[in-house]
């Protein structure tokens, strides 16, 4: 519970931007290509929109339809084959850091756009602070711990390894997402690149348990099934007498990059 109202907390503004900023209008159709949780097609519903879900995942589908019922339509899709559709916008929310082939994703958005349509994408920028987070998770002191929380992470990036790699949500930065915006015919095109250096903890609880069972992406083991494979229950103890004070402090650090991008289709 606390950790959904602390998500809704940080993705309630993230939602207003991605529709306010092509202005989501009454009577529209909009296609909310990996619509997950449906936190933006929902507010576009809200809004007097008519939304079409899409994800590759029929669990998504089934938990946007048993909020929004018939009131919405539904349709399995990647983000690279979208199918037969017709639409004034395509909203995206952290969608393309697991789309290997990104440039096919945005031709897909502007193939799938009717003219004078537009897209609204929010992508966090995951190479941005990499090598700080692979190095400390976040947390401002790791001394005489390093080598036990860099076996617990060693084993995140295995498992994340098996599941994929996280190759796509690195590989890109916003200057990508220009560019590939550009290449697939969009014009018009705007990104708002938000970064964040400071002195507070990018984890959004201070409750120990909270913070053992959740996970930087989805593709990750939690932290607490990284250090139970990882670590020896003595060092699992002493990591735990070092990072819980911090947790329960909110002491560590945030480097995080995030953008917000818009365009149009203009020409056919």
């Amino acid at each position: 519970m606390e950790q959904r109202r602390a998500a809704l907390e940080f993705l309630g503004p993230i939602r207003d931007q991605i529709l306010d900023s092509v202005e989501v209008k009454a009577g529209e159709l909009l296609l909310d290509v990996g619509c997950g949780d449906g936190l933006v097609g929902l507010g576009a519903l809200d809004r007097g929109a008519t939304v079409i879900f899409s994800d590759i995942s029929e669990a998504c589908l089934h938990d946007c339809r048993s909020i929004a019922g018939d009131s919405a339509t539904y349709r399995l899709a990647s983000a690279t084959d979208l199918g037969d559709l017709s639409v004034d916008v395509v909203t995206t929310r952290s969608v393309l850091i697991y789309v290997a082939d990104k440039q096919r994703a945005f031709d897909e958005f502007f193939r799938v756009l009717r003219l004078g349509g537009r897209i609204s994408l929010f992508e966090p920028i995951n190479r941005f602070g990499l090598t700080e987070r692979r190095r400390t998770y976040g947390f401002g002191d790791v001394e005489g711990i390093e080598h036990l929380l860099a076996k617990v992470l060693a084993e995140m990036d295995r498992v994340e390894d098996e599941a994929g790699g996280l190759d796509p949500m690195v590989e890109f930065d916003e200057r990508d997402l220009v560019a590939f915006a550009e290449r697939a015919g969009f014009e018009e095109i705007r990104l708002n690149l938000v970064a964040e250096v400071t002195n507070t903890a990018w984890w959004t609880t201070r409750d120990w348990e909270v913070f053992l069972d959740s996970s930087p992406n989805p593709l990750a083991p939690t932290f607490r099934e990284a250090m139970q494979t990882a670590l020896a229950r003595h060092e699992s103890e002493q990591l735990t007498a070092s990072l819980r004070p911090q947790v329960e402090d909110g002491h560590g650090t945030t480097r995080l990059a995030k953008a917000f991008l818009t365009a149009h289709k203009t020409t056919a």
